[in-house]
């Protein structure tokens, strides 16, 4: 069948517009398929605009290109810089499949279309040992015990990270155990239950903007992150009988993003 229009209207289709049938489920793949390609265009100029525009060295855009960016408000496409720079690095994966893999095509059906998930996958690619661990993580999710571990050792389990119905948190979370491994479990009955201390975190966490997406509040993901790793350092092999620290990151992590997504000016891109 012919690629899908753009509708001239908007209201929910009635009864037999929707039969299930097999023309219908065509239909809906077809448009998925025009919004991903859509999408991939779009990180990628942007991926181009700030190959051409930033400077590496300050780590700046140009004035030029900060005053194009303005005069044709295209903060409400990308909200602000800051953001602008995570849909380049989203464009940067897609560059980084359709060069540096076996099958492009088949590759790029493997990811994501969300900005974010895009942008937290682009951040595998900057870490020690990045293009090995990404090729791995197009086919597995894996799992290594320190970061020196060799990669001929790595445990490998299905999902593969990468793959159409992944998140950003889902990504955030596996590179932050990849990253900082958690000690290996020890057999024994755990009696560390008595209560010590409680640390809490601002809700303002979750909160940004509707209208551009930026972040708003007095605290930020990779403060949470970084306080939580200054804490884990007085939890070690010395004391790991009498103390145990429980983290809640995989909840915060998810809300955040969930929250970040839906306040993406560019969601319905």
């Amino acid at each position: 069948m012919a690629k899908p229009t753009v509708d001239n209207f908007h209201r929910i289709p009635g009864a037999n517009r929707i039969a299930l049938s097999s023309e219908l489920a065509e239909e809906i793949k077809d448009r998925f398929d025009v919004v991903r390609e859509n999408r991939f265009q779009l990180f990628l100029l942007a991926a181009g605009l700030r190959k051409q525009h930033l400077n590496k060295k300050t780590g700046e855009y140009a004035p030029e290109f900060q005053g194009w960016y303005e005069k044709h408000k295209m903060d409400a496409v990308f909200g602000q810089l800051p953001n602008f720079t995570k849909y380049a690095s989203a464009g940067d994966v897609i560059d980084y499949v359709d060069r540096h893999t076996s099958n492009p095509e088949k590759y790029l059906k493997r990811l994501p279309v969300s900005p974010s998930a895009l942008y937290e996958i682009s951040q595998i690619l900057t870490d020690k040992n990045g293009k090995d661990a990404f090729n791995v993580c197009l086919h597995f999710t894996a799992k290594r015990k320190s970061l020196d571990e060799p990669k001929s050792e790595w445990t490998t389990r299905y999902p593969a990270i990468i793959r159409p119905q992944t998140t950003g948190a889902i990504v955030r979370n596996w590179r932050r155990q990849w990253n900082d491994p958690p000690p290996p479990r020890v057999k024994r009955t755990d009696k560390r239950t008595l209560p010590l201390a409680t640390i809490t975190v601002s809700g303002e966490l979750f909160d940004f903007d509707r209208k551009t997406g930026d972040k708003l509040g007095c605290v930020d993901l990779p403060a949470v992150e970084k306080l939580l790793k200054e804490l884990s350092k007085h939890f070690t092999d010395k004391n790991a009988l009498q103390f145990r620290l429980a983290d809640s990151m995989d909840y915060l992590t998810e809300g955040y993003f969930k929250r970040k997504e839906a306040a993406d000016p560019a969601g319905g891109i």
